[in-house]
């Protein structure tokens, strides 16, 4: 889908003449802004691992992770990305229907939250909805990053109000190599993601379901 619009948007995310992102840090070495990015965005998540965002688990919140993590960094840090993006010839939603498919994804998550009873079903609940929203890939950059913090969050506030007792989510449990290997490839492979997802959950007091 890379039109003349899109391509004239795309190119507006980078440094004229370059292929290294505008960036609030005056960097203009791919390598260094990426690994400057690495530094930041990894002593921002230890900070949110110790002092969550306290939201509504909707789509505000996931932005709010997203500027969070990346405000220092990039200008477009808590934007929708405004460039159709592709990955393996797999388009991610459309630019014009992000806030859609974000707001009736968080709403569904909030119905079917309610049908989550054991362990398992939760970790399977995570999977499918961690795989949506990666799907939707929201922002231009840092996607997997802040849906992770999401999830971790999510999982770790919803938990209390489950019958199946409290957990932890630990992405340190987590092939994340595992995941990313099957990331695209549908549904069928789903299950790989929510065994590894079953080892995340980390229970703070009796499941009763197990």
């Amino acid at each position: 889908m890379m039109n003349e619009e899109n391509t004239k948007r795309w190119n507006e995310y980078f440094i004229p003449g370059t292929e290294v992102l505008k960036n609030n840090l005056g960097i203009t070495s791919k390598e260094e802004l990426k690994k400057k990015e690495i530094e930041i965005t990894f002593e921002k998540m230890v900070e949110l691992y110790k002092n969550p965002i306290d939201m509504n688990f909707d789509t505000y919140h996931l932005r709010m992770i997203h500027f969070y993590l990346f405000s220092d960094i990039y200008p477009f840090a808590g934007k929708n990305r405004t460039v159709y993006m592709d990955k393996n010839n797999s388009y991610f939603a459309p630019v014009e229907e992000i806030d859609y498919r974000l707001d009736y994804t968080f709403k569904m998550m909030n119905e079917e939250i309610k049908t989550v009873n054991s362990k398992f079903s939760f970790a399977s609940f995570l999977a499918t909805y961690y795989v949506e929203l990666l799907n939707i890939h929201p922002f231009r950059e840092g996607n997997g990053r802040t849906i992770r913090e999401f999830i971790r969050e999510y999982a770790n506030s919803k938990s209390k109000e489950l019958p199946i007792g409290e957990f932890t989510f630990s992405w340190a449990s987590v092939d994340k190599d595992a995941i990313n290997e099957v990331i695209d490839k549908g549904r069928a492979f789903r299950s790989i993601i929510e065994l590894e997802f079953m080892k995340a959950l980390n229970p703070i007091s009796l499941d009763k379901s197990l």
